[in-house]
């Protein structure tokens, strides 16, 4: 959950001799729709709200402004009048200026607005990156319901208000700053919880000598991939990038599972010889592990959820067994990420 403070812009019209009042963000809804190249039902769907209604806001602005806002194109539908550009134009720029003035209000209405929904709800949702420790912690939790899925997945839920908090891990620290400063801009904090050794997972034994990622290009080599979205799919495919190997050159690469377990499975069950995943997995599974890559595991939320108590004393349990597990390395950081 997140919260935006925005101006509300209305045009006080004097038609009639009886002021009324016109409500411009439904226009300006309309023209920003149409600059994007929507037809304009389409627009209007998109606002939620009906042709017939918008369209009446339309006409009424265009009579109180005695300019005409959109221009009709022979067999192209309408696009926006020089005056629709101006009037969208200086909007935009209003709501950027008058946002830019509030963001502590927003900040400090979306924690109370947060500790409220913490008392009605009994259960935080979590999306999040495949990974024991957050599976481990959250099945013995009440208050947090997990569903595992990619790290581009993870927060493209959250993004869209569909989960609370969202899980993720990025392979390098460019990566991490990009995300970084994207989240940022809506509200959303990256909290680094712990660091993982990512690897290459193989059979006992290793019987196949795989010893780099350029050894998953040798034809014999069968490999399982994880799927789109994943980070360690990312990883991988930043590690195929830097070696010169394209991905049509390894044997599986198309074979997709959907968690660190389920690639180790596939390894026990000699239906792929190679996976990238977790040092702490492979441990598990006794398979033999090599090490690629430390990163850095983060849980993503609006800013202020971190100091709900269920909230901090997740974090600070992550925190705690990643220091106590074979694979892991414990973070005592600060609780936001900054570049």
């Amino acid at each position: 959950m997140r919260i935006k403070i925005k101006p509300s812009i209305s045009l006080i019209s004097t038609v009639g001799g009886k002021p009324s009042s016109i409500d411009l963000a439904w226009v300006i809804e309309l023209l920003s729709g149409i600059k994007e190249g929507k037809s304009m039902t389409i627009a209007a769907q998109s606002a939620g709200i009906s042709y017939r209604t918008i369209w009446n806001h339309l006409k009424l602005a265009e009579k109180e402004l005695g300019i005409a806002l959109l221009d009709s194109v022979k067999g192209h539908g309408s696009k926006l009048s020089a005056a629709g550009e101006l009037l969208l134009g200086s909007t935009k720029q209003l709501e950027d200026r008058f946002s830019a003035l509030f963001p502590s209000e927003a900040i400090k209405l979306q924690e109370q607005l947060m500790t409220i929904t913490n008392q009605l709800n009994s259960k935080w949702k979590i999306a999040a990156s495949s990974d024991p420790i957050i599976e481990k912690l959250i099945s013995k939790s009440a208050n947090f319901e997990l569903r595992t899925m990619g790290s581009g997945q993870s927060l493209e839920s959250l993004i869209a208000g569909k989960s609370d908090i969202a899980g993720f891990h990025v392979p390098d620290e460019g990566s991490i700053k990009a995300i970084y400063l994207e989240l940022k801009q809506q509200g959303i904090d990256a909290i680094p919880v712990m660091k993982r050794e990512q690897g290459l997972i193989v059979a006992k034994g290793n019987p196949h000598k795989i010893k780099t990622i350029r050894d998953l290009a040798r034809p014999e080599v069968r490999f399982i991939n994880r799927q789109k979205g994943a980070g360690t799919r990312l990883m991988l495919d930043n590690l195929l990038e830097a070696q010169g190997i394209a991905s049509k050159q390894i044997k599986g690469y198309q074979h997709e599972e959907f968690t660190h377990s389920a690639v180790a499975t596939a390894i026990l069950a000699n239906i792929a010889d190679a996976g990238l995943g977790l040092h702490h997995v492979a441990k598990e599974y006794k398979l033999h592990f090599i090490p690629l890559n430390i990163e850095t595991f983060f849980l993503a939320m609006p800013t202020g959820l971190a100091k709900q108590s269920a909230v901090a004393a997740l974090i600070k349990n992550i925190r705690n067994h990643a220091g106590d597990t074979i694979g892991y390395s414990q973070l005592k950081l600060r609780n936001r990420y900054k570049p």
